[in-house]
C-alpha cells in the first residue's frame, strides 16, 4: 500500500509526506521504495510529525472549545491544505530480485518517488538477517536511538507472528552490539521483552 510520497532524500535515508494526514506509519515500522522493477530500497521509520506548511510557522489551532476531530476537516477544508503529515525513514538496505541486501544502499531513493508499506512476508524475508541493526544504533534523528531500536524490533516481532526464536537471536545481536555500554542494552533489553511487547 502507497503510504507516502519522498520530498528529501539523502544517502542514509529520506523524508516522505504521508498521504493521510495525522497519520504517519508507525514509528519503527519497515518501508520501502521501489527504485524499478528488480530493486527496491527499505528503511525504518525513525520519526513522523505534523505541522504547519509554512515553515517556521505554527499551525493554528482552529478553535479552544472543540476537541480535535476529523470531522472539523469536512466542515472547514481550508484548514486541511495548511497541514502535512512527514515522517523520516532511516535506509537498511535493499531488495534485487529476491536477494536481501543490508547497508546503506549504494545511492538514495529518488525525489518524488513512492513510499510503501511492507507486507509481513517481505518483513520477514528482510529481517531473517540482523546486520541492518547496526545502521539503527548509528543512525541520527530526534527519536533515541535505543528507543528506535525497541519499537523497530516490537514491529518485526509482531509481523513475524511473535516468533519468540527470532527475538532472542535479535536480543543476542544487540547484547553484542552494546557490550560497551550497559545502561543503553538494558533499555532496549527490557523494551523487547515479549511481556512488554504487547
Amino acid at each position: 500500500m502507497r503510504i507516502g510520497e519522498i520530498i528529501e532524500t539523502r544517502s542514509t535515508g529520506f523524508v516522505a509526506e504521508s498521504y493521510q494526514l495525522h497519520r504517519p506509519p508507525a514509528l519503527g515500522s519497515l518501508v520501502k521504495v521501489k527504485v524499478d522493477d528488480h530493486r527496491e530500497i527499505y528503511a525504518v521509520v525513525s520519526y513522523g510529525e505534523t505541522g504547519g506548511i509554512e515553515p517556521g510557522r505554527r499551525a493554528v489551532r482552529w478553535s479552544t472549545d472543540e476537541v480535535f476531530d476529523e470531522a472539523i476537516y469536512e466542515e472547514h477544508p481550508e484548514l486541511r491544505r495548511t497541514l502535512r503529515t512527514e515522517f523520516t525513514a532511516l535506509s537498511v538496505g535493499s531488495v534485487e530480485g529476491e536477494e536481501a541486501r543490508q547497508g546503506l544502499p549504494s545511492e538514495p531513493p529518488p525525489m518524488h518517488y513512492s513510499v510503501y508499506s511492507c507486507t509481513p512476508e517481505e518483513v520477514v524475508h528482510f529481517t531473517e538477517e540482523l546486520y541492518y541493526l547496526r545502521l539503527l544504533l548509528a543512525g541520527e534523528g530526534p527519536v533515541p536511538k535505543e528507543q528506535l531500536l525497541v519499537t523497530h524490533l516490537r514491529e518485526v516481532y509482531r509481523a513475524r507472528g511473535n516468533d519468540e526464536e527470532w527475538l532472542s537471536r535479535a536480543a543476542r545481536e544487540i547484547a553484542r552490539l552494546l557490550k560497551r555500554d550497559y545502561d543503553r542494552l538494558m533499555t532496549v533489553l527490557l523494551g523487547i521483552e515479549p511481556t512488554n511487547s504487547g
